[in-house]
């Protein structure tokens, strides 16, 4: 019986951690990455050609802070605006409070912090310019800053999600009343004295 709860927790684990995961960070294809900053130079725009069937097509930036960063709720590290004509499509604050950590090149290599500016969706053929800049928080060094885009993103079911958080829940319910079941069990009984 534990073996099979164990199996149901290690599903909603897939479903309801892996899954969301691994689709906003790697389905799709990618288009490419460009360099927005350089220490100790300016944020430069970026301007790429898009095509309606690139739709839809996610943006990630990548901020490789100089020193230790914490994220913090309510200070803004980058600001991302996304334009098409002159007109805003995405407009995104990005604190990488829930932003992906990682190392460039090798584990060893420089950390680097990723989050999504979000989807463009539905895409019309032609240039979207990507303009990036720092935001208010304080004390923040930058040492560097990608764009990443990638084509066909899928977007998560949440109904998938729903079902692993509550196979997950189901999971830990049976392991923990199992276990306590077992320790009841182990209580030895007192002994009957009399004639």
């Amino acid at each position: 019986m534990r073996l099979i709860l164990f199996l149901v927790l290690l599903t909603g684990i897939v479903l309801g951690v892996a899954y969301p995961w691994a689709t906003t960070n790697f389905s799709g294809e990618e288009i490419g990455s460009w360099r927005i900053y350089d220490r100790p130079g300016p944020y430069k725009p970026v301007t790429v050609r898009l095509d309606v069937n690139d739709a839809p097509v996610r943006a990630f930036v990548d901020m490789q802070p100089l020193r230790n960063f914490v994220p913090t709720q309510g200070r803004t590290a980058l600001t991302a605006v996304v334009t098409r004509n002159g007109k805003d499509i995405l407009v995104k604050t990005l604190d990488y409070l829930n932003g992906r950590v990682g190392n460039k090149g090798s584990p060893q290599g420089p950390q680097f912090y990723r989050a999504s500016i979000g989807d463009i969706d539905p895409v019309e053929s032609g240039n979207y310019t990507f303009t990036i800049g720092p935001g208010d928080f304080d004390g923040l060094e930058v040492a560097g800053v990608d764009l990443i885009l990638r084509r066909g993103a899928r977007s998560i079911d949440w109904r998938i999600v729903s079902g692993g958080v509550a196979l997950i829940a189901i999971g830990v319910f049976g392991l923990i009343r199992s276990r306590r079941r077992k320790s009841v069990e182990k209580v030895p009984t007192p002994p009957k004295w009399g004639r």
